[in-house]
């Protein structure tokens, strides 16, 4: 061939050329035009700057990458194939692919290459891996699985880590056993369902949407919501990409909710009871279940709206009851129940029962169903001692309405000189009955926070100071006309007038600093107490004006419990808050009765993490809403008292089951502790049933369990709290002072009881805590108690710094995050009781 003709051949070519010297610099001894449009630089300038190095344009990162290829392809013989990046006149980088072969040339070794700019291609397979990656990011960011799927025989070309964590497979183990087909495991009995909905869509060309069962890895059934559309594919087959959500807990749901149903028809014809759902909003009405051949369907309580006819059917001495009862449900939340004597088809008077709450659907005060139950009652007599007995029992726990009807609201106060309660009651309820449109009342109830202690440790002298000087800054600060009583002990209500929002804040502030920062002259007494205030203000449609000063107490109970000096003013929310509060208690004592607490264990140990001596139960309770109750929220309200009185010993149960079945199959058990409150070490018969529980029910020893009672607890000590102690430590039970160190009763609890042990807790080991005169003063404690033979720990270690002070201060034993958090019975059986 003609060397102009190829010299043409070379310029018009995709690849350049060119020859270089065999080197560490490879230089370049001839190379085609296109070389140097590529680096964008004539043949000149390349020769100037780089003195025809190509190394010299090669990227300083890749140089070595470079020489190491060259020199190892070189020695294996054959031609060298390199990919590297070089940089162009304009500052910009390329890709070039370059292969070499070595020639000999006019007696010289030359390496002959050939090279070619693969800049694009590799920008477009890199853009390719960037979106394949962010493509799988989003796919297993779903909250379900993603499926590529061919539809004719259900081959999966793409799932992401949501559809195998649905199965149970993990991508292997699915590929293994079903060879990547998704129909492997779909429920039998749904397959022809979902080939049938398949081969529908398929024909329409239509969106996928539908519900469907699979078996999972363990055996469990799921049931999945496919959502899906078809997309194009190379193949020119029929793919769909689908969106598969687990709808197990909403279908699961749904069974039960029509199970539910279907009971409740049965059992409620069965009992002869009738349940009435009344949609106030939309005026719908609905009921179920029959009251019996007695009363027609048609003409008893079709609708609320049909009450004149209704009242016809009543007893004329109860007619007036049950329209106030429901005219109360329909404007206000609340329950009630009664006793009606109602006609029947004969004309005869029953005695049927209708209890009937009304609710909020969004939480607010304001009803938007009653839901309604009606029985017939044989004997009404009982019930109606039954229900009047729980009136009394609420009208007790309203302690402004007990006080009112007592003679103490008559008498004068003697210690602060304030007027008699029932004085209160008549002056306020005639100066809000005289008040004028402009003129803004609050009615104020207040109390001093833990005031039996002040009589307990300081006497009546003193507590009686105190009550005078509270007096004083309430009247003061807020009760300037002098309306203010002390109701009984250290509860006061005062009514107070202010011009604006703002004043009355201000009022309330001065009040609370007057407590904080008191005059020299009233300092004599020189004890800090602290308050809380409860206020309302009266609106103009107020007339009931104990109504109003129990709004105000339940602002106070709202923030009772807190140190300081504390106010809060009354609002709506207070009252559903003390509804779900209420709600939430029952939630925790059906948990009890159904036996639904989890039990969690914290690992004890002593010296080092491998020695475990022990272990402490923490209780949790899950609630319907999915928040989930631990130890320090379950003991507040615990400590209200009531129905879960008796949680410590349902825990107690439940633990003392799950270690009595380790020892009985062979485990090495270690001693558990569980924290008890007063009010359940006070029940009666308590170390009965205790023992019953430990030793006869489930067979282990008293010395295997500890029982916690926060030293708080000890600061009033009853007589029926000592004894319960001193019995369980009689016998062989391990009780220990928690908390220790954080009240005023800690030495005097250890000189007096006949404890086991006492056990400090890290969260009180902060900066002010661990000077060396707090060291000094607990390294004594410790060293007293260890001589009295006593065990000493230390909980809550959760960082360094806690665990330095506890050892430094002699602490034996240690509980905290830092060391093992609180793990399920079944890990910490397997984990900790299998290697003792």
């Amino acid at each position: 061939m003609d060397g102009k003709i190829f010299e043409k051949l070379i310029e018009v070519s995709e690849c350049a050329f060119f020859i270089s010297k065999p080197g560490g610099e490879m230089e370049i001894t001839y190379a085609s035009k296109k070389f140097y449009s590529i680096l964008q630089y004539t043949k000149e300038e390349f020769q100037e700057k780089f003195k025809n190095s190509l190394m010299a344009v090669i990227l300083p990162e890749e140089k070595q990458k470079v020489k190491n290829l060259i020199a190892r392809q070189f020695a294996a013989g054959g031609a060298v194939n390199i990919e590297c990046r070089v940089k162009r006149k304009d500052g910009t980088t390329a890709w070039l692919s370059i292969s070499a072969k070595t020639l000999l040339h006019m007696s010289e070794n030359r390496f002959f290459c050939s090279c070619l700019d693969i800049t694009k291609s590799r920008n477009n397979v890199e853009n390719m891996f960037k979106a394949k990656h962010e493509i799988d990011v989003i796919a297993n960011s779903i909250p379900g699985g993603v499926l590529k799927i061919r539809m004719k025989d259900m081959k999966i070309l793409y799932a992401n880590d949501g559809y195998y964590m649905l199965s149970g497979y993990s991508r292997a183990e699915f590929h293994i056993n079903f060879g990547d087909y998704c129909d492997k495991i779909i429920y039998p009995a749904d397959m022809k369902m979902v080939k049938s909905v398949f081969g529908t869509t398929v024909e329409n060309n239509g969106l996928l949407g539908f519900e469907h069962r699979i078996v999972g890895k363990t055996g469990h059934t799921k049931w999945l919501y496919v959502n899906g559309r078809k997309i194009d594919d190379e193949s020119g087959e029929d793919v769909y990409l689908c969106v598969l959500m687990d709808v197990t807990s909403r279908k699961s749901m749904e069974a039960e909710f029509e199970e539910n149903i279907r009971r409740f028809k049965y059992v409620s014809e069965y009992l002869k009871e009738t349940m009435w759902t009344y949609d106030i909003n939309n005026k719908t009405f609905t009921r179920s279940g029959s009251l019996g051949e007695s009363f027609s369907k048609e003409n008893f309580l079709r609708t609320w709206d049909d009450l004149p006819e209704m009242l016809e059917l009543f007893h004329p001495d109860d007619a007036k009851i049950f329209e106030k009862n429901v005219k109360n449900r329909i404007e206000n939340i609340g329950s009630s129940r009664y006793i009606y004597r109602i006609r029947d088809n004969s004309s005869m008077f029953r005695n049927v029962e209708i209890c009937a709450v009304s609710v909020s659907d969004n939480g607010d005060d304001k009803p938007d169903k009653i839901y309604t139950v009606t029985r017939l009652v044989d004997n009404a007599e009982e019930i109606s001692s039954r229900l009047d007995h729980e009136r009394e029992e609420i009208s007790e726990r309203n302690k402004l309405v007990n006080m009112a009807k007592s003679a103490q609201a008559q008498a004068e106060d003697n210690i602060t000189s304030l007027m008699p309660y029932a004085s209160f009651m008549n002056k306020a309820e005639k100066i809000l009955s005289e008040r004028k449109e402009k003129e803004h009342y609050a009615l104020v109830c207040a109390d001093i926070n833990e005031f039996r202690k002040f009589s307990h440790h300081y006497g009546f002298s003193i507590s009686n100071r105190i009550l005078e000087e509270f007096s004083k800054t309430l009247l003061n600060n807020l009760a300037k006309e002098g309306v203010c009583s002390r109701v009984d002990g250290d509860y006061f209500v005062l009514l107070t007038k202010y011009e604006s929002h703002k004043e009355l804040l201000r009022m309330m502030s001065e009040m609370v600093r007057a407590r904080n920062v008191a005059e020299e002259e009233e300092k004599d007494v020189n004890i800090e107490f602290g308050t809380t205030t409860g206020i309302y203000l009266v609106q103009e449609s107020d007339c009931e004006l104990l109504e109003m000063l129990e709004k105000a107490d339940m602002a106070r109970r709202s923030i009772k419990g807190l140190r300081g000096n504390h106010y809060a003013i009354y609002t709506d929310d207070l009252k559903s808050e003390q509804f779900k509060e209420e709600e939430t208690i029952s939630e925790v004592y059906d948990a009890v009765r159904n036996n639904d607490i989890e039990i969690c264990y914290m690992p004890r140990i002593k010296g080092d993490r491998e020695n475990i001596v022990g272990c402490k139960a923490v209780p949790r309770v899950q609630l319907k809403d999915g928040h989930v109750l631990e130890s320090d929220e379950l003991t507040r309200l615990i400590e209200r008292g009531g129905k879960l009185s008796s949680f410590a010993l349902a825990t107690l149960s439940t633990v003392c089951c799950s270690v009595g079945a380790w020892k009985k199959l062979g485990n090495k058990i270690v001693p558990f502790s569980i924290e008890m409150t007063a009010s359940e070490l006070s029940i009666h018969n308590v170390v009965k049933k205790i023992d019953d529980i430990v030793v006869k029910k489930n067979g282990l020893e008293p010395k295997d369990v500890i029982i916690e009672i926060q030293e708080r607890y000890l600061a009033d000590m009853t007589t029926v709290l000592e004894m319960a102690i001193e019995k369980l430590c009689g016998r062989g039970y391990n009780v220990v002072i928690s908390r220790f160190g954080t009240d005023h009763t800690a030495i005097h609890s250890i000189r007096k009881l006949n404890v086991t042990g006492i056990k400090f807790h890290g969260e009180y080991f902060n900066e002010y805590m661990t000077s060396e005169k707090e060291c000094i003063i607990l390294s004594k404690t410790v060293e007293m108690a260890k001589s009295l033979g006593l065990t000493v720990t230390c909980g809550g270690i959760h960082t360094p710094m806690h665990e330095e002070f506890a050892k430094k201060i002699g602490c034996e034993m240690f509980e905290g995050d830092m060391y093992y958090g609180a793990v399920r019975a079944n890990v910490f059986e397997k984990c900790f009781l299998s290697n003792l």
